[in-house]
C-alpha cells in the first residue's frame, strides 16, 4: 500500500498534465520481458490458450501431432485420423494472476537501497471444457467447447495518508485505486481427420463467444480533506460488460506423416479472425512519444474490431524404443504480427488515437516429454519459449509438468503450468495534476492449474 510519505519520492519525479482526468482516463503499461503474455495485455493481443486438456497443457501444447483428447484436435484435426473408439472428455482449468509493484527507495546520496512494494493484487479466472470424438480406424470426428483466449488482468491498491508521532503507525486508509478485466472468449465447433496409409489430413471449425466478460475501473474516496495520492478528488467507478459483435470463424487444417513406428512429422495452418466488440474500458492505441503501446478508457463506447493473424506450425513426435512407453514431442510456430491491426468506429472528436505500433514476425517453439512410468501412470513436462512481437529481447518462456492415473476405460490428470517475469512499466494510476516521468518495477507471477477427466468407450 502507498502512504502519502512514501509518495514523495514519485511526485518528484512527475510534471504537470496537459489533458484533465475528466475527459480521459488513461493507463498505460510498458511491456515487459515476456512480451504480449503480460496478463494487462490480455485484452490487447487476445494472446489464445495453447491447450485446456490437463495432459496438454503439461507437454506445454507440443503434442499437436498425436491424438490425446477432442480438444488437441482443434490444434491439428489429423491427429484423430486413426483413431478408434470413442472418447468422452471434460476439464477444469483455473489461472491465478499475482502482481507486485515497487518503486526505488534512494538514499540521500542518491542511491537505490531497496524497491518499495507499495501494490500486491492477486486474481482467478476460471474456464471449462468438454467435447468428445469418435474414430473407426480410418476416419475420426470430435466435437468440444473449450477456452479460447482471455483478457483477465486484475489491480487493486490501497491508498493511505500520513499522521505524525505518535500516531505514525496508524496510517488511515483514504482510498483505492482497482482495475478487474475478466471473462472468457469461448470456442466451440467440430473437427474430422482421415488417414490413408501413411498420411493422414484433417479439417477443423470453431466458431468463438464470449462468457462473462467484463470490465471495471475504479478510484473509490474514502477522504475528501486527503486526496493527494488519488487519481481523482472524487468517487469514480466505471464498469461495463461486453461480448463478440460478430461470430468469428476459425479453421484450422492439418497433415501428417508418419515415417515407420517411431517417427511422424506433422504441420497445421490456423487461419486469422477479427473480434468486434463494443465497449468502453480496455482500448488499446499507440501514443508515438510515449514509444510504447497504450490501454485506455474512454468517454463513450466506441466499436472496435482486433484483427488477429494466421498461425502456422511445424511438429515433430519421436518414440524411443524403450521398454515403456516414451514420447517426444517439438512444434515451431510462426506468427506475422505485422498484420495485426486495431480499427475504431468513431475517433470520439479526436479522444482516441489509432494503434500503430510496429509489431514484428514472431516464432513459438514447445517441447515435451511423456514417459509412462508404469502401465498406468505416466509422467509429463513441456517447456514454451516464444518471441514477442514488440521486439526481439521480450521474449517469453513457461514451464509445465503433470501426470495422471489410469483404469481400464477411466483416465484422470493433472497439470500446473509456471510463469514468472520482472519488467519496468509506469504507473497506472496518476497522482491529481501528475504526469509520470519514471518507471517502476512489476513483479508478475502465472500459475495455471488443469484436472481432467477421461473416458473411452
Amino acid at each position: 500500500m502507498m502512504t502519502a510519505q512514501n509518495l514523495k519520492y514519485k511526485k518528484n519525479t512527475m510534471t504537470y498534465l496537459i489533458k484533465p482526468l475528466s475527459r480521459v482516463l488513461i493507463v498505460a503499461v510498458l511491456l515487459s520481458s515476456q512480451g504480449f503474455s503480460q496478463s494487462y495485455f490480455n485484452a490487447l493481443f487476445m494472446n489464445q490458450y495453447a491447450s485446456t486438456h490437463s495432459s496438454d497443457m503439461a507437454l506445454a501444447g507440443s503434442n499437436t501431432s498425436s491424438y490425446s483428447n477432442p480438444f488437441n484436435t482443434f490444434s491439428n484435426p489429423a491427429n484423430q485420423g486413426k483413431l478408434k473408439g470413442v472418447q468422452l472428455s471434460s476439464a477444469l482449468n483455473v489461472l491465478s494472476i499475482n502482481e507486485n509493484r515497487s518503486y526505488p527507495a534512494i538514499d540521500q546520496f542518491g542511491d537505490r537501497v531497496t524497491d518499495n512494494i507499495y501494490v500486491v493484487s492477486r486474481g482467478l479466472q476460471n474456464s471449462f471444457s468438454g467435447g468428445v470424438s469418435w474414430g473407426s480406424g480410418s476416419l475420426g470426428v470430435s466435437a468440444a467447447s473449450m477456452p479460447f483466449s482471455t483478457p483477465a488482468f486484475f489491480y487493486k491498491e490501497e491508498l493511505r495518508g500520513s499522521l505524525y508521532a505518535p500516531n505514525i503507525n496508524r496510517d488511515p486508509l483514504i482510498g483505492y485505486h482497482h482495475i478487474e478485466q475478466s471473462g472468457i472468449i469461448q470456442s466451440s465447433g467440430a473437427s474430422a481427420g482421415s488417414s490413408f496409409g501413411s498420411w493422414s489430413v484433417g479439417l477443423a471449425l470453431r466458431m468463438l463467444h464470449g462468457i462473462g466478460l467484463e470490465n471495471q475501473y475504479g478510484v473509490s474516496v474514502l477522504d475528501s480533506t486527503d486526496v493527494s495520492a488519488l487519481a481523482s478528488a472524487s468517487t469514480l467507478l466505471k464498469t461495463e460488460s461486453w461480448g463478440l459483435e460478430n461470430s468469428p470463424l476459425i479453421i484450422n487444417f492439418g497433415v501428417i506423416k508418419d515415417f515407420g513406428l517411431h517417427l511422424r512429422v506433422s504441420a497445421s495452418f490456423q487461419s486469422g479472425y477479427s473480434l468486434e466488440s463494443k465497449k468502453q474500458g480496455a482500448l488499446p492505441f499507440f501514443e508515438a512519444t510515449e514509444d510504447l503501446p497504450l490501454i485506455q478508457w474512454a468517454s463513450d463506447t466506441v466499436g472496435v474490431i482486433i484483427d488477429v493473424p494466421a498461425q502456422m506450425e511445424l511438429g515433430l513426435r519421436m518414440k524411443p524404443s524403450n521398454p515403456l512407453p516414451t514420447s517426444i514431442y517439438i512444434t515451431l510456430a510462426y506468427q506475422d504480427w505485422t498484420q495485426y491491426g486495431v480499427t475504431y468506429s468513431d475517433s470520439l472528436a479526436g479522444e482516441i488515437s489509432a494503434f500503430d505500433f510496429p509489431l514484428q514476425e514472431t516464432f513459438t517453439i514447445r517441447g515435451g516429454i511423456e514417459h509412462w512410468v508404469s502401465d498406468n501412470v505416466p509422467f509429463r513436462a513441456g517447456l514454451v519459449w516464444s518471441e514477442s512481437p514488440i521486439a526481439g529481447e521480450l521474449s517469453q518462456s513457461r514451464f509445465s509438468a503433470g501426470s495422471g492415473w489410469t483404469s481400464g476405460p477411466l483416465q484422470f490428470d493433472v497439470a500446473v503450468q509456471l510463469f514468472s517475469v520482472e519488467y519496468n512499466s509506469i504507473d497506472l494510476f496518476i497522482p491529481i495534476g501528475l504526469t509520470p516521468n519514471a518507471t517502476e518495477k512489476i513483479r508478475e507471477t502465472q500459475t495455471s492449474y488443469s484436472i481432467s477427466v477421461s473416458y473411452s468407450l
